[in-house]
């Protein structure tokens, strides 16, 4: 990827949701438990090969705690 362009959407969710989860020291495995969502569901959208839906992201958000602006931050 080009350091000037800009992360895309997925890429950009991707990248926060690994670092939240890890942050939060979370498996896949307890943030599925936590949201629902399937585990393999969850490695596909944190290797960004898969785009979230916004009901998705809003589980994810309530699971870690966060706002959904969160994951859209770019650090």
């Amino acid at each position: 990827m080009n350091p000037s362009e800009p992360l895309k959407a997925a890429e950009l969710l991707a990248r926060n949701l690994r670092r939240l989860r890890e942050e939060r020291g979370l498996t896949i495995g307890d943030l599925a438990r936590l949201t629902g969502i399937s585990a393999a569901r969850l490695m596909s959208i944190e290797a960004a090969s898969t785009q979230a839906h916004l009901d998705e992201v809003s589980l994810l958000a309530i699971g870690l705690g966060v706002r959904i602006a969160a994951f859209f931050a770019v650090e």
